[in-house]
C-alpha cells in the first residue's frame, strides 16, 4: 500500500542518485570487511600472546601477578573482538522490515518475499526507501562492529600499560 506522503515520491530518479547509493553500499561493504579483518587479527594475535604467556608462566615466577593481569585483559580483548564478529540476525532499532537484509526475510516464505520485493520494485519511491533503509541499517551494524573493536584495542592497550607499570613498580621502585 502506497503511503500518500512518501518523501521519495518527490524525487526524480537520476543516474547520480543511483551512483551515490551504489557507492555508499560498496563503501559500507568494504568497511564491514575491514572491521571483520581487524577483529580476526586481534583475536589471532591475542591467542598467540596467551599461548606464549602461558608457556612461559612457570619460567617467570617473579612476574606471576603481572602475567595474570595481562592475561585477563587479553581475554577481555578477545571477547570484544569476537562479539564484533557475531552476525546480527535482525535489527530491531526500526520497526520497519528491510527486505534487503537477510535477518528480516530469512524466516519468511519465498512467495511472501517475492511479493514484497515486487511491491518494492513497482515503485521508484519504495525502491529508494528500501535502499536507504539498507544503507542505514548497515551503518548501524558497522557502528556496533567498530565500537567492539575499539573496546578490544582499548582493553589490550590498557592491559599492556598496567603490565608495564606493575613491572616498573615491582622491579624498579620496590627493589
Amino acid at each position: 500500500m502506497e503511503t500518500p506522503n512518501n518523501p521519495f515520491d518527490q524525487i526524480e530518479p537520476r543516474n547520480q542518485i543511483d551512483y551515490m547509493l551504489r557507492t555508499t553500499v560498496q563503501k559500507n561493504t568494504a568497511l564491514s570487511g575491514m572491521a571483520d579483518q581487524k577483529a580476526n587479527i586481534l583475536t589471532a594475535s591475542s591467542f598467540i600472546l596467551i599461548t606464549v604467556l602461558v608457556s612461559r608462566y612457570s619460567e617467570l615466577p617473579d612476574l606471576g601477578n603481572e602475567i595474570l593481569i595481562l592475561l585477563f585483559f587479553i581475554c577481555l580483548s578477545i571477547t570484544f573482538s569476537l562479539i564484533s564478529l557475531f552476525p546480527i540476525s535482525r535489527n530491531d532499532k526500526l520497526k520497519k522490515p528491510n527486505w534487503l537484509f537477510f535477518g528480516d526475510y530469512n524466516n519468511t516464505s519465498y512467495e511472501n518475499y517475492t511479493d514484497q520485493m515486487i511491491q518494492i520494485m513497482k515503485s521508484e519511491a519504495k525502491t529508494y526507501d528500501t535502499l536507504l533503509l539498507e544503507i542505514y541499517q548497515s551503518g548501524v551494524v558497522l557502528g556496533n562492529k567498530f565500537k567492539f573493536i575499539r573496546w578490544s584495542y582499548t582493553s589490550l592497550m590498557f592491559g599492556f600499560a598496567i603490565f608495564l607499570i606493575m613491572i616498573f613498580i615491582n622491579k624498579i621502585i620496590l627493589t
